[in-house]
């Protein structure tokens, strides 16, 4: 019987860690509990170097690329690739859905933050630093639905890793973008069906 190629290995393991996770939250919901289990399944995921060649995966052409691993329809999970260049960051924001993260190589620091004002003012928000972890090579952070953090990729050398969303990106709710130096924010158009929003 012929060895499994690299690309059919992979999608086993991918299979096999949506599968674990559904299982998790199943049985307990999404809660911080089961966000930290499934950052553990997906850090050892990330581990398993064999598993994401660079070869496999084409470079950005600009700042960053995100490669679609396994994407499960309509409202499943979506697990990505991604791929980050040195010194690309994005502001501080929420997704409006849970995420977890794990690195393959390189480092992207994200920074937490927690809105202090009570987002009674459309278009205004303050945000405070709570927190910072670098994801790293195996290294992961989890983050729930309206968790807000900026990032950024340090050193010279691209952040490769693992993303797990909660919605695949092609159907994330509105995305917030906060301007902690304006008292600002701005949200994104959903990309969800407004029957699903």
């Amino acid at each position: 019987m012929p060895k499994a190629s690299v690309a059919d290995r992979r999608a086993q393991a991918c299979a096999r860690l949506l599968h674990q996770v559904h299982a998790i939250i199943e049985i307990e919901g999404i809660t911080p509990s089961t966000l930290h289990a499934t950052k553990l399944k997906l850090a050892a995921l990330a581990k398993r170097l064999e598993l994401f060649p660079v070869t496999d995966f084409a470079a950005p052409v600009a700042q960053g690329r995100t490669h679609p691993l396994l994407v499960e329809e309509n409202d499943g999970l979506g697990l990505y690739l991604t791929i980050n260049m040195p010194g690309k960051e994005a502001a501080p924001h929420d997704h409006g859905i849970w995420c977890v993260n794990a690195g393959i190589s390189g480092r992207e620091r994200h920074i937490f933050y927690r809105r202090t004002d009570d987002g009674s003012q459309p278009g205004l928000a303050s945000i405070e630093r709570i927190g910072e972890v670098i994801v790293s090579a195996g290294v992961g952070m989890a983050m729930s639905d309206h968790d807000i953090h900026d990032t950024e990729v340090v050193g010279m050398e691209p952040a490769i890793g693992l993303a797990l969303y909660g919605y695949s990106v092609t159907r994330f709710p509105s995305v917030v973008w906060y301007h902690p130096a304006f008292g600002s924010a701005r949200a994104t158009p959903s990309r969800r069906h407004p029957a699903m929003a």
